[in-house]
């Protein structure tokens, strides 16, 4: 008689713990919402000058390819700023290469190796700059390539 119990107990318990989203197909499950946008700022137009380059040891030339999630917010009035123990140390303006893509012909100085880089992106569209800790300066690194420093995120 125990045993039956506790068969009709644990049977009532397993029926009460499941539920009918249990059993619900793909197509009626919640759909996860897109992206948001970026939304616009109030950063004005940096006045970034270029270094004087002659009075570093070194240089390194890097073009930056521009994050997939800027690239609809991109224009011809877009900047890029290197920065080294934050003194600008290289600017470049946005280059269209197609209908998709950006680039940035990038070159820094320094007199140091193996310093950190900043990177601050200019978006003229959303009036807005963004900052990272990009890299540690490497005037052997070639100018194209592959991998975070050649297209760094800006955003996440």
């Amino acid at each position: 008689m125990k045993k039956s119990i506790l068969a009709i107990a644990a049977l009532a318990f397993m029926a009460w713990g499941c539920s009918s989203s249990d059993d619900q197909d793909d197509s009626t499950q919640q759909v996860q919402p897109a992206p948001t946008e970026l939304q616009a700022g109030t950063d004005a137009r940096p006045t970034w000058a270029e270094p004087n380059y002659d009075l570093y040891e070194q240089i390194m030339s890097v073009d930056i390819l521009l994050q997939d999630t800027l690239v609809k917010y991109a224009s011809d009035q877009d900047m890029i700023c290197a920065t080294i123990h934050n003194e600008v140390r290289g600017v470049a303006n946005a280059q269209q290469v197609d209908d998709n893509q950006w680039v940035f012909p990038l070159t820094i100085c320094s007199d140091e190796a193996s310093v950190m880089i900043g990177l601050s992106y200019y978006c003229d569209k959303l009036h807005r700059i963004f900052t990272i800790n990009w890299t540690a300066f490497d005037a052997s690194v070639p100018p194209t390539g592959q991998g975070g420093i050649y297209q760094p995120k800006f955003v996440e």
